[in-house]
């Protein structure tokens, strides 16, 4: 009778340690979500992520979580789950109170495109911000794009009062590129009216190859 007794209550734990094994650490989830969103955030401090509790591990399941600013201030993690492993992958949508810059690069891409027929690469920097009405930032144009005599390399976004993103293009004019001919013995005729070939014939192609490097 002992020993059945013992197999009946090892068999007990075991069942709930199976059972815990399906429950996804969410836990663990909060604080990756956190980490994760402060270090890649620009101005922005969280008091904490909160997420449902006692969720199973299942393939595609979805979930939400919820961000909270300090001093105030909360937002939507939406999360789903990739595999019955506990694998996860979360994003965060903008909103009245932060702004996915992710999400504002390609509607600026697509805008940009849309507007100047040219692809741009836009570089927005961190990759989450606070939301704030009336604010003001700027967005790298990668590389830069060139309009006939400008090239445009910074985009200004504009929050409204509303909460709407407008921007405008910074443009900068490009200086034309001369070739400064500097005249050489080669072109100077003699007495009898024939061109004599300059003594230094050798070094002023390369000369003048660097004058053209530095314009």
């Amino acid at each position: 009778m002992r020993s059945m007794m013992r197999g009946i209550v090892l068999l007990g734990g075991g069942l709930a340690l199976t059972g815990c094994f399906n429950r996804l650490d969410t836990i663990a989830i909060q604080q990756e979500i956190e980490a994760e969103i402060e270090s890649q955030s620009r101005r922005l401090s969280l008091a904490e992520v909160r997420c449902p509790t006692n969720i199973p591990k299942q393939a595609g399941a979805y979930f939400r979580c919820v961000g909270y600013l300090r001093p105030e201030g909360e937002f939507t993690i939406n999360v789903v789950q990739q595999d019955a492993q506990g694998s996860i992958e979360w994003d965060v949508p903008s909103s009245a109170v932060i702004l996915n810059l992710a999400k504002v690069e390609d509607q600026i891409q697509q805008d940009f495109a849309q507007a100047f027929a040219k692809r741009a690469n836009i570089d927005c920097g961190a990759l989450y911000r606070l939301n704030q009405p009336g604010a003001e930032f700027e967005c790298e144009v990668v590389g830069g794009v060139v309009l006939d005599a400008e090239q445009i390399t910074t985009v200004v976004v504009q929050v409204d009062p509303d909460g709407n993103l407008n921007w405008y293009e910074m443009r900068e004019a490009i200086a034309p590129v001369t070739n400064v001919a500097n005249p050489s013995a080669e072109d100077s005729p003699d007495a009898t009216g024939n061109s004599q070939p300059a003594a230094n014939d050798r070094t002023a192609p390369s000369a003048s190859a660097n004058n053209a490097e530095t314009q």
